[in-house]
């Protein structure tokens, strides 16, 4: 049925009109007809106003994002007379510039493109032009590097914002959480144009709330064309690991097709020394448990695609991702007052993606994105007591997920640049968890889960400039979920942008979005593990979903300068916290609704360089964070902290002939807070040198990362009624990594996309 309903849908918006396209292509070559390099092109409306710049590439050949129905460009560059052309369209042809002819003394010529500009509710920064300096290898260094986006828990976060998605290419796509994070490094940095940060996400992304969407540059070489990138790193922690990868793409004037392959063997440890007085039945236990873990992933990575362009306003594009772990071991060695464990884990995982993307000239973009995962994991648990038996099981758990979405978008202008959108997306998962333990004693504990979620989502909404000063952008979608027969729900997500520019120099915008989170599948299949028979991990199968309501005002100044002031708030927001057990000796890790959680602050990005060797840019954050749970077990909390966060990345030119770079990035936290646990202050510090030659192809980096040890050492604490826990969590983030890569044929890779794993079992 509902197939059906998809198929109509797409002729019906079919039906409805014709939209030009919304970008614009052409080449710029000189008198004798070779392609000119370097280009600027300026895109202007026929008044003269801005509205898009980019650079032509190796081939002569540029892409504008943006299509007013009659439109100026201005493409100048430094050998050539610049040139004023007016047209309409997608196809802006050939622009022939002539030469100049003088002469120049030793006369040097400086310029700055603007680093961050806002296009309707995006503010979208110029990658090249900001990453020029930094020493990144990567798309996932490089989204790192955007202001106001911060590294945590080996995922990325945009300070005020409650979460993050990230998109490639404004493609909406089952694939993002850990699978995309592994993506983003197999994508060299070379390959990324630009970013789009959005605090206020359009619905037509298929994504709500904050969202980086990051354009990849594509290969549209007339003539056809193989390049390509390998690169290679060794890195050494307490044990060695290392990373390779080898990406190529073919273009023609028609089609292009890609082909990625990476692989990674790495080495991790954490430790957590772990005390409590634990109060059961009235009666007080001084509990001491140590745990060392230590664990090795390997990982290959793998994507094929390709696109066929019918004309400049039709294409069709298939993609095939796969992401196979076959062997991860994590071994975790317990010691303990209470007694003595060794837990051995064995875990294999498998995803395979594939994905079809069509988009028409007249405002359409619809397709269809499936994704299976399995994850198959192993647990040998030996437990010893001073003066009771030893316990000893094998446990056997194992997920199976497929995922099914298909959405259809669709675009309209209408006279006096009023522009419309609507959409639907249908996603169905099934969703199978199992769970055994061979021996009797914890055979209630066994499990078999299959859970089936549904969601329909229809939405509609608007984007218009009134005058040259005011922008605004809104929408509305409605939702209808199911899991299973135990939860359905109606919503309504509003979201909205609005932009004022009363000069140039001058940019304000407001947002407004929200969005829902949802628990992960082996969460709510309420399973439980063991650590030792102390420490246990249950899931909770009436986990709710919440809700988070985000609004900011943004202030830019001279296209550099960002201050931000926001407020979230997330009723029913739940977390994994460890929870003292006051009927047996049980610390109990699981997740449980809370009341809310509120967050205000203030955040500013300031940018500068000093002449050509010093590059930098500092991130300063300072919020109130209010956390609030009135029926968490007996222990209920009510918790309000000031904390301030400063992110801190410099670029120091140290010689031009060799090309040496040297940069240093430091990151720092004061005291904060995480439900009911209080957390030291904390910080890192790394560093890296660069050295680049053979005309740029190749690159050897040296880096350091958290040099100090300052995230070795995390410290939390909670003082709560009956519930007195000390811990402290080292995660030997401490390595030094040696990275080479060599790009040939001019190397501009094809567009790579993630799978979301947020919710599977890792």
């Amino acid at each position: 049925m509902w197939q059906a309903g998809i198929i109509f849908l797409l002729f019906f918006m079919k039906a409805l009109g014709v939209l030009n396209a919304q970008s614009i292509k052409g080449c710029v070559k000189d008198s004798v007809g070779s392609p000119v390099d370097g280009a600027t092109v300026i895109l202007q409306t026929a008044d003269s106003v801005f509205v898009d710049a980019t650079i032509t590439d190796t081939c002569g050949v540029f892409c504008l994002h943006f299509q007013p129905s009659h439109y100026r460009l201005v493409v100048q560059h430094l050998l050539y007379e610049p040139r004023v052309v007016e047209g309409k369209g997608a196809d802006a042809g050939v622009i022939m510039l002539a030469s100049k002819h003088y002469g120049l003394d030793e006369v040097v010529v400086r310029g700055e493109r603007p680093v961050v500009k806002v296009e309707g509710g995006s503010l979208v920064y110029d990658v090249p032009r900001l990453m020029e300096n930094k020493l990144v290898t990567n798309a996932y260094e490089c989204i790192r590097e955007l202001p106001g986006v911060m590294e945590k828990e080996n995922g990325l976060v945009l300070a005020g914002a409650s979460s993050l998605s990230v998109i490639i290419d404004g493609k909406p796509s089952t694939m993002t959480g850990d699978q995309l994070m592994n993506l983003l490094k197999n994508i060299p940095a070379s390959r990324v144009e630009r970013a789009e940060i959005m605090y206020s996400a359009p619905p037509q992304y298929h994504v709500r709330g904050a969202a980086i969407n990051v354009v990849l540059s594509k290969n549209d070489a007339d003539k056809p064309v193989l390049q390509g990138e390998i690169t290679g790193s060794y890195e050494q922690k307490n044990e060695a690991g290392g990373t390779g990868s080898v990406a190529l793409t073919y273009g023609a004037s028609k089609w292009n097709a890609d082909f990625m392959y990476g692989v990674e063997d790495l080495y991790s440890r954490q430790t957590m020394d772990f005390s409590a007085l634990h109060t059961v039945e009235g009666e007080v236990h001084d509990m001491r448990h140590f745990d060392d873990g230590r664990g090795r992933t390997l990982t290959h990575t793998l994507r094929a695609g390709g696109e066929y362009r019918f004309d400049e306003k039709n294409s069709l594009g298939i993609s095939y991702t796969a992401s196979l772990t076959p062997r991860q071991k994590n071994m975790t060695n317990s010691l303990g007052n209470f007694s003595d464990a060794r837990n051995d884990h064995r875990t294999e995982s498998k995803m395979h993606n594939v994905a079809l993307h069509y988009e028409s000239g007249f405002g359409l973009k619809a397709g269809v994105d499936y994704t299976h995962y399995t994850s198959d994991d192993t647990q040998n648990f030996l437990e010893t007591y001073d003066e009771e038996p030893d316990m000893v099981f094998e446990s056997l758990s194992d997920q199976r997920i497929d995922r099914w979405k298909l959405y259809a978008d669709q675009r309209h202008e209408f006279p006096r640049g009023w522009f419309f959108n609507y959409g639907a997306s249908f996603a169905y998962v099934n969703n199978r968890n199992r769970q055994y333990y061979d021996i009797p004693a914890l055979s209630a504990q066994n499990m078999e889960v299959g859970i089936g979620e549904y969601t329909y989502n229809l939405y509609a909404g608007f984007d218009k400039n009134f005058g040259k000063k005011w922008s605004l952008g809104a929408s509305a979608a409605v939702e209808y979920y199911k899991m299973a027969d135990t939860y359905r729900k109606w919503a309504v997500y509003p979201a909205m942008q609005l932009s004022y520019t009363p000069e140039a120099r001058h940019i304000f915008q407001l947002s407004f979005s929200s969005d829902k989170t949802y628990p992960d599948y082996w969460t709510l299949s309420g399973a439980t593990e063991y650590g030792s028979s102390y420490m246990l991990s249950v899931g909770n199968a009436f986990l709710k979903p919440y809700t988070s309501y985000e609004t900011s005002l943004s202030y830019i100044l001279r296209n550099k300068y960002v201050f931000r002031l926001f407020y979230d708030y997330s009723p029913d927001y739940f977390m994994q916290m460890v929870y003292l057990d006051s009927k047996e000796l049980h610390a109990v890790y699981n997740f449980q609704n809370w009341d809310f959680v509120k967050t205000f602050g203030v955040m500013a990005t300031i940018p500068y360089r000093i002449g050509e060797w010093w590059d930098s840019n500092l991130t300063l954050v300072f919020q109130q964070k209010h956390d609030k749970a009135s029926h968490y077990y007996n222990a209920p909390f009510d918790n309000k902290c000031w904390a301030g966060i400063g992110v801190w990345s410099n670029t120091f030119a140290l010689s031009r002939q060799p090309d040496i770079k040297m940069e240093i990035f430091a990151f720092g936290q004061t005291a904060a807070i995480q439900g009911a646990f209080d957390l030291r202050a904390l910080g890192y510090v790394d560093a890296a040198l660069r050295y680049t030659f053979a005309g740029g192809k190749v690159m050897i980096r040296l880096k350091g990362s958290d040099l100090f040890g300052g995230m070795d050492q995390m410290k939390l604490t909670v003082r709560n009624g009956l519930q007195h826990v000390d811990m402290g969590v080292a995660n030997y983030n401490r390595a030094f990594t040696l990275t080479f890569s060599y790009k040939f044929g001019g190397y501009k890779e094809k567009e790579l996309k993630d799978v979301d794993t947020s919710r599977f079992k890792h």
